[in-house]
């Protein structure tokens, strides 16, 4: 009897899949943007200023916390490395620890624990975290700076620098911050043998004493843990803790070129030569574009079905892969199109970058393209929830950048509400064409003459983004 019900089940489903009519020609329609529900962290403040986040999340016995200082930019002038020294210091033992002893209880507890120059983080199972969290914030307010040390993350810094110094990628991330922002800016600023060598112990403690304070702190938990507990604990480990009182820096508005200008650095061994297509903007996440723009650099070149990715390799074969990404947030940032090219190919790919920016900015996307960009974030986004610490970070970013508290929850929808006029809108705002900069860091030789050939004036600088004159 139950077979004869199996089958009589089965033929009716069959009956039911026959009668549809699918056209497989035709892609499904989208369904609507997910509804995102996103939990609100309990928050506290402690009497020093320090912001408390908690998230409960009691799937995993494991609890993960952080601490991070919103420091906003720093110029360190000609201690540059000043700061990453330092932040590297605060792994180096404690008053009560050294290194070694420090380590092993941390790997007795199978915890990770971590300090820098911004904060730390602590990620423990439930049963161990109190004392990894403790040893979080000990690495953070008692750090020892052994002379010892310093001297050792000194020489490993220099020899890094030596060892990037015919590295074209390495180069170009000099110098491209340098020549956008200016080397006086906190954003272009470098470090270089002479600034590392400059800088003394006593130069690392002043930075120390400067930035690592709970001024302008927030401590967040993830996990399985209480919010009172949270808060007893953070009460424990910093609510006595005092230190400087930090200001967001003011900095100056740096402008793009009033026309397109290419500069050049030689590297005579590179095989191939770093490309970046990059103008400054303003675009805090408060801002009416900002969706548009996410979708805007989505078409143009944000994975692998991008016009430039599909232009510079599928078409072209100039690359492997060629991307834009566009910064955000309460200061400049960048927009930048990159992409590392042979160098006999370089002028040409120069010439089909500035294509293709011109082009969004021009000329309407199709809905599809449009469409696609918001299906990719539809799913990430929503995919990306199931990080608990993901809900924290929103939390401490509304905080930080001012946001109305439903930014996120209606993300979705203010990413869908996007229009193809408004991409092409928000693409000629923040997507320079007549006056951006294309910095190229390769084997001249082989592509300066092509570059003049096509009309450009170039611009020939250093390894360090000083100007050679000709």
């Amino acid at each position: 009897m139950k077979k004869i019900f199996i089958i009589a089940a089965i033929s009716l489903l069959a009956q039911g899949i026959s009668a549809q009519t699918i056209d497989r020609s035709q892609k499904p329609k989208p369904g609507p943007a997910p509804v995102i529900t996103i939990g609100d962290p309990v928050i506290y403040k402690l009497a020093n200023g320090i912001t408390v986040l908690v998230v409960e999340n009691h799937k995993l016995p494991k609890v993960s916390a952080s601490y991070s200082i919103d420091a906003g930019p720093i110029t360190e002038g000609a201690k540059a490395g000043v700061v990453s020294l330092m932040g590297s210091m605060l792994n180096e033992g404690t008053t009560t620890k050294t290194k070694a002893q420090f380590d092993e209880a941390v790997d007795q507890l199978g915890a990770d624990v971590n300090a820098g120059a911004y904060g730390g983080t602590a990620s423990a199972l439930t049963r161990y975290f109190e004392p990894a969290f403790m040893l979080m914030a000990e690495s953070i307010r008692q750090p020892a700076f052994p002379a010892a040390s310093f001297e050792k993350i000194k020489s490993q810094t220099i020899t890094g620098l030596k060892s990037n110094e015919k590295s074209a990628k390495a180069i170009s991330g000099r110098v491209v911050n340098a020549l956008v922002y200016g080397k006086n800016h906190p954003n272009g600023e470098f470090q270089t043998e002479t600034s590392i060598n400059g800088i003394t112990l006593d130069d690392v403690k002043s930075a120390y004493k400067k930035y690592v304070t709970p001024s302008r702190g927030y401590l967040t938990f993830v996990g399985d843990i209480k919010p009172e507990a949270a808060k007893a604990l953070a009460e424990k480990a910093f609510g006595d803790w005092k230190g400087a009182a930090l200001t967001l820096p003011v900095l100056a508005k740096v402008s793009n070129p009033t026309k397109t200008e290419v500069d050049v650095v030689n590297v005579s061994n590179a095989v191939q030569s770093e490309i970046t297509v990059t103008n400054l903007l303003d675009l805090p996440l408060s801002s009416p574009d900002y969706f548009a723009v996410l979708l805007a650099n989505q078409i143009l070149g944000g994975g692998s079905e991008s016009r430039l990715f599909m232009n510079l390799r599928e078409k072209h074969g100039f690359t492997y892969g060629a991307y834009a990404s566009t910064g955000s947030g309460r200061f400049q940032s960048k927009f930048s199109a990159t992409a590392a090219v042979r160098n006999e190919k370089v002028d040409s790919a120069v010439v089909e970058f500035l294509k293709e920016i011109n082009t969004i900015r021009t000329v309407k996307v199709s809905a599809e393209e449009l469409q696609n960009a918001k299906n990719l974030y539809n799913g990430s986004f929503a995919l990306g929830l199931e990080n608990p610490a993901r809900t924290a970070g929103f939390a401490s970013s509304i905080l930080i950048n001012n946001l109305p508290k439903d930014f996120y929850r209606t993300y979705l929808q203010k990413l869908n509400a996007v229009t193809i006029d408004d991409v092409l809108r928000v693409a000629k705002k923040y997507f320079n064409y007549d006056n951006t900069r294309v910095i190229v860091v390769g084997k001249t030789e082989a592509f300066v003459p092509g570059l003049t050939k096509a009309g450009f004036t170039v611009n020939t600088f250093d390894s360090y983004a000083s100007p050679i004159k000709k």
